[in-house]
């Protein structure tokens, strides 16, 4: 009899263990390794990027705080009426991926209006002109950014949901478009950093 009891109590403990390794198995979530990756670590890193203002006024630059670096444009004390200025990410190529979306981190200051929106082309022509932008077919991904404050500084990077750009083929642009000034009073200070772009699976 005894031999019988501790026959089923090992039994039972072999089941609930195997049954908690599942489990665990199951909420380990999967590595997502990008493909493209841009940290902005290095301001030289902007030299491969299409960095254009649409009215020849500011442009993105680089900038560090905090041993963070990143990318910063702000309307204010620019002087611009209506600054509409874009960062463009060198071809990156979809044809040997699947499911692919992105993602990077942003920071506000003195928030007092979206400045920033993102966009996709797949037929920019990579000129770094105000004319190759203008003529390049571009879409909106309504990106929401609501994350900010609008005294002083936010106190860390956000980051964004995942982008679906799976609807797209061969090489794609991913811009960040920058538009404010005087005839709209948005002058928000926007900070964008580490853009991953990665098989969503």
């Amino acid at each position: 009899m005894k031999k019988l009891i501790k026959t089923i109590f090992t039994t039972a403990l072999v089941l609930s263990l195997v049954s908690c390794v599942n489990d665990d198995d199951a909420a380990i979530p999967t590595m997502k390794v990008p493909f493209y990756s841009e940290t902005f670590n290095d301001a030289s890193n902007l030299d491969n990027w299409s960095n254009v203002s649409i009215n020849g006024g500011d442009l993105w630059h680089s900038s560090s705080y905090g041993g963070e670096t990143f990318v910063q444009l702000s309307a204010f004390g620019s002087g611009e009426a209506n600054m509409d200025a874009w960062l463009i990410s060198p071809a990156i190529n979809l044809d040997t991926t699947e499911n692919e979306a992105f993602s990077f981190k942003y920071l506000t200051g003195y928030y007092n209006g979206q400045a920033v929106s993102v966009w996709v082309s797949t037929d920019y022509d990579g000129s770094n002109t105000a004319e190759g932008i203008t003529n390049a077919t571009w879409t909106d991904m309504n990106v929401e950014l609501p994350v900010y404050t609008t005294s002083g500084y936010s106190s860390d990077f956000s980051l964004t949901d995942p982008v679906d750009i799976s609807g797209f083929n061969g090489d794609i642009y991913i811009a960040f478009r920058y538009q404010g000034g005087s005839s709209s009073g948005v002058t928000t200070t926007y900070e964008i950093d580490n853009l991953n772009v990665y098989e969503n699976k």
